[in-house]
């Protein structure tokens, strides 16, 4: 391995692997990270909005439409109303909506009349406090921001009042009597967001008072529910309200079956190759992190991003995608410089079978293509695993159904750990009767046919089934069980082969996450427990002094005021007494006196009268320290004590 140069620009911050890293390590490997999350991103990126895309159409339609198919024969006309379920999972989606209906964009070849121009307002649960603000924040939202940019000026003592409707009414009809050619007038949409921390008797009076405009003012909410059930707004709202409104649902595609569609898009699909392969134990996490916690987007995204921060620390990984990094200046003359130093070529000469750059780099690249090819054959034969186990389920053997869920058949192809189903689906295969054998044969023949056949996997496969189908198809005298057994020894066999354990690749870690646990504490820190950890053992998170080893436990006067003014509230009651407080503290300071010197700890002060501000000062500073942590609580019962907050210590 190389041996890096002192250099004193490399990231003097930062430690983990600072004494194997290479020249220009940290900011190398800074690139290739934003490099490869950024493809990364972008594709997981690409999948949503192709999964959104339908619902977004049918939901700006609902939205343009509104006012063209009423019911008729109706006492009073209803206000339209489209709930959006499970916003929170993708807090993206709404605002895709409300940029799509400002930029007036729609498929026009569905739509002979050109849609209707949309005007959007977004309302928070905090503008609606009361009916009045809530009024306001409606009315001034589509008035205070003209479609012509410019700004009009009223006056208070002849305008009607900012949260009066009628003031909108006025501004509609000017709107719509300045609207050119035969297009249709405008309408006016709400986005409410958050819908469930609205106040339900002030938006019970919001929708009374704009359903009473319809349709001289034609206004459209639009509701964004963090909850994908839609009995919300029937169990919250009174029969009264209900009847005032025209509710159409839609629910944002969630749960554990977006996630698989998200994972086996990005990570085993292969017309797409990520830079850096997602390991077992980051799914495992994941899986669980979006399954108990929070089953959102963003956090799905965030738990990957920071999977590729911690895949970044080794050094090693400079060599993701470029052996040579870019043909660095830097990393050539190291490298040359260890291969031209007799003493590492002596020391490594009989465990280290490569003394050549050349042969150094060739190694790199050959090991690349290796796990790449490896990495290829077995999400292509996970591929047929899952199609196999589709088309018997199809056929109603229920059997066929792994004791694992998707999400953690992902995890064990990784680990080569699907041997069992493999050889199962393999005896399915062979028992098949020769109709439903004819139908998985074609089944994976559609298969292979959408994958790129420039890959030699997907060769090799096609070239299989379709000796097999040709068998089926020549024989004059047809063995359905022949053709059967054919069929489920080559499945059986390429399971076995290919789905195995990729860190049985040479320098796997390099493009590979592998087993390396996931830094929960990163997504799920603790941090009442890390400052107490701080404030009792501060020597574990300050750097230690140049030539100090420092002890497991320190004398209280080696540690910092806070730490100390923290030991002594430790060992006081519920009530603690300033002054007192303030006796044993300067106590401890006495004795780092004694032991430090005079002139080390007094910085300048000359007499007593002196040291006492000093000392007083130092209190005070670590008193507010505390205060401002949350560990005391003032009182107004005695002026001169202070109550605690925390009482239960960690160990």
């Amino acid at each position: 391995m190389l041996s890096p140069p002192d250099l004193d620009d490399i990231s003097q911050g930062y430690p983990p692997f600072e004494e194997r890293d290479l020249p220009d390590g940290y900011a190398t490997r800074l690139d290739l990270y934003r490099a490869a999350w950024k493809k990364c991103f972008e594709r997981i990126e690409n999948i949503v909005n192709s999964l959104h895309a339908p619902l977004i159409e049918e939901i700006i339609r609902g939205v343009h439409r509104a006012y063209d198919d009423v019911l008729p024969g109706l006492p009073y006309p209803e206000l339209p109303v489209l709930a959006i379920l499970g916003s929170s999972s993708s807090p993206s989606f709404v605002s895709n909506i409300a940029n799509r209906l400002e930029s007036d964009e729609l498929d026009e070849s569905e739509d002979d009349d050109p849609p209707s121009r949309s005007y959007v307002i977004h309302i928070q649960p905090s503008d609606c406090n009361t009916i009045m603000s809530a009024m306001k924040a409606i009315v001034t939202g589509f008035v205070d921001h003209p479609p012509d940019g410019q700004d009009v000026k009223r006056k208070v003592t002849t305008s009607l009042a900012n949260y009066d409707i009628e003031l909108l009414r006025v501004w509609y009809g000017v709107l719509r009597d300045a609207s050119e050619g035969p297009e249709p007038p405008p309408q006016l949409v709400v986005f409410l967001h958050d819908f469930e921390q609205f106040d339900e008797s002030v938006m019970q009076d919001v929708f009374y008072i704009c359903s009473s405009h319809v349709p001289h003012l034609p206004l459209i909410f639009v509701l964004a529910l963090s909850s994908p059930h839609p009995s919300f707004i029937h169990s919250t709202y009174p029969q009264s309200t209900l009847s005032l409104l025209r509710v159409d649902t839609f629910t944002i595609p969630s749960g554990t079956a977006l996630l698989e569609n998200v994972l086996s898009k990005t990570f085993f699909d292969l017309q797409f190759e990520s830079d850096v392969m997602i390991g077992p134990a980051a799914l495992d996490f994941l899986r669980d992190f979006f399954c108990r916690n929070s089953s959102s987007l963003d956090g799905t995204l965030l738990i990957l991003q920071v999977a590729h921060m911690k895949h970044f620390d080794e050094p090693l990984t400079v060599f993701v995608r470029d052996e040579l990094l870019g043909t660095s200046f830097a990393f050539l003359s190291s490298l040359l410089s260890w291969s031209l130093d007799p003493q590492n070529v002596g020391s490594n000469g009989d465990s280290w079978p490569i003394s050549a750059p050349a042969g150094l780099l060739d190694s790199v690249a050959g090991a690349r293509e290796e796990f790449r090819s490896r990495l290829r054959r077995s999400k292509f034969a996970f591929g047929i695993m899952r199609r196999v186990q589709s088309v018997m389920l199809g056929f109603g053997y229920r059997s066929a159904e792994a004791n694992k869920t998707p999400l953690e058949m992902m995890s064990a192809c990784l680990k080569g750990e699907l041997g069992r189903e493999g050889r199962y689906l393999g005896t399915m295969t062979r028992k098949l009767p020769d109709e439903k054998c004819q139908t998985l044969l074609r089944e994976l023949e559609a298969y292979l046919q959408e994958l790129p056949d420039q890959l030699d996997e997907v060769r090799e496969a096609q070239q299989r089934v379709t000796g097999v189908i040709r068998l089926a198809e020549g024989s004059q005298i047809r063995d359905p069980a022949l053709i059967a057994s054919e069929l489920g020894d080559w499945l059986t066999g390429y399971f076995q082969d290919h789905i195995v354990n990729l860190e049985d690749s040479r320098l796997w870690e390099i493009w590979y996450t592998g087993s390396t646990p996931f830094p929960s504490e990163m997504i799920n820190p603790s941090p009442r427990a890390t400052v107490l950890s701080a404030l009792l053992q501060p020597h574990t998170f300050l750097p230690p002094s140049e030539g100090d080893v420092t002890p497991q436990r320190l004398p209280i006067w080696k540690l910092p005021d806070t730490s100390i003014l923290f030991r002594r509230y430790l060992e006081a009651g519920r009530m603690i007494n300033v002054y007192d407080w303030y006796e044993s503290f300067s106590q401890v300071i006495e004795s780092q006196r004694s032991h430090l010197g005079p002139e080390e700890v007094e910085n300048g002060a000359q007499d007593e009268e002196e040291w006492k501000m000093h000392v007083q000062a130092r209190f005070v500073r670590a008193l507010h320290t505390l205060d401002l942590l949350g560990f005391i609580k003032h009182t107004g019962r005695k002026a001169d004590h202070v109550m605690r907050t925390v009482f239960d210590m960690p160990e």
